[in-house]
């Protein structure tokens, strides 16, 4: 009788055991997808009108770089000058965020003061004029993605109604993708802005899966950025000059592979004696700061890179055009 108690107590205990392991193996399989997930930001986004739409409305300013002229969107003049424009943004916000409330959405206007402020600064320490006003706003959103509208209300006798395109577009390489377009139901009394609610409303779900896709292949593949580094005029080094056991070329695109996913990009490179064109390198999204994973950009990588050059003795200089492209200069 005592041996059959034992043996039951014997029993339970591996029991129980076993379904402390189970549960363990469990909690383990789990927490890295968890663990990710916490660490994953979502992707933030700003809404602005399409250059279509600012051409055909006159929203456009030239902007002249280096001799070369192109024509640029006026952002803040069409946000001043048609007043459908800003709810319009503002309601595409809404159908966005009432779909995925984890989205971050970047106010066009608050990227529009940034980048003023920005030009101010710049101005009063001698003027810089290698980024046009719009990639400026755009790098003051800092955004994953960018919405462009274009849209027209349409007269029909008495009744309006209103077409519309979405795309999105990769602040980082202007490439553009998942475009939906439609024509909204015809009213005699209701607003534009409620015409294009309306319209839209049906395929926010399939635009915004688009969205996210590109986003997560993103996650995965990196974004690619350009770098155009350079030796000043001054400089006493060039790319060939020795910096310890490699040649400085040699050391830049050591770090630019180490900081890239999996040296996707560092091929297709252009290089000199004075200079080194990187047309695209994939860099991650995020990237282990003092231990814990964070977003990153351009910014973050070229800061990395004038850090590590200055360990080395070379001291370098860096400013990031829009979103995605770099310029480094090396005394």
């Amino acid at each position: 009788m005592k041996l059959m108690k034992n043996h039951n107590v014997s029993f339970i205990n591996a029991v129980s055991a076993r379904r402390v392991l189970v549960a363990l193996m469990l909690m383990l399989a789990a927490f890295p997808f968890g663990f990710a997930q916490k660490q994953l930001s979502p992707p933030r986004l700003m809404i602005v009108p399409d250059m279509i739409y600012c051409k055909t409305n006159g929203y456009t300013q030239t902007f002249d770089i280096n001799g070369i002229t192109t024509d640029v969107p006026d952002y803040e003049r069409a946000l001043s000058e048609d007043p459908t424009l800003h709810a319009v943004l503002t309601q595409i916000a809404q159908l966005i965020t009432d779909r995925d409330e984890s989205i971050v959405i970047t106010d066009l206007i608050e990227a529009i003061n940034s980048a003023k402020m920005d030009a101010a600064m710049a101005d009063s320490n001698g003027g810089d004029t290698s980024e046009s006003v719009d990639e400026a706003i755009i790098r003051n959103s800092n955004a994953d993605i960018l919405v462009k509208v274009n849209f027209d209300i349409v007269k029909n006798g008495p009744q309006y109604c209103i077409s519309y395109t979405l795309k999105g577009t990769d602040p980082y390489t202007s490439n553009n993708f998942a475009p939906i377009e439609g024509m909204g139901e015809p009213s005699t009394s209701a607003s534009p802005v409620i015409l294009l609610r309306a319209a839209v409303y049906e395929n926010m779900g399939p635009f915004l899966d688009k969205l996210m896709s590109y986003y997560k292949q993103m996650l995965t593949g990196g974004r690619m950025v350009a770098f155009d580094i350079k030796t000043k005029a001054t400089s006493s080094v060039d790319m060939d000059s020795r910096v310890g056991a490699y040649q400085l070329n040699e050391v830049i695109d050591d770090f630019l592979y180490d900081n890239s996913v999996e040296g996707k990009g560092i091929e297709n490179a252009t290089k000199g004696r004075t200079f080194m064109q990187y047309k695209g390198v994939y860099i991650p999204l995020t990237s282990t700061v003092r231990g814990r994973q964070r977003k990153q950009g351009a910014r973050d990588v070229a800061q990395k890179l004038v850090n590590h050059l200055e360990e080395r003795g070379i001291h370098a200089e860096f400013k990031v055009i829009g979103l995605g492209k770099v310029n480094i200069y090396i005394d």
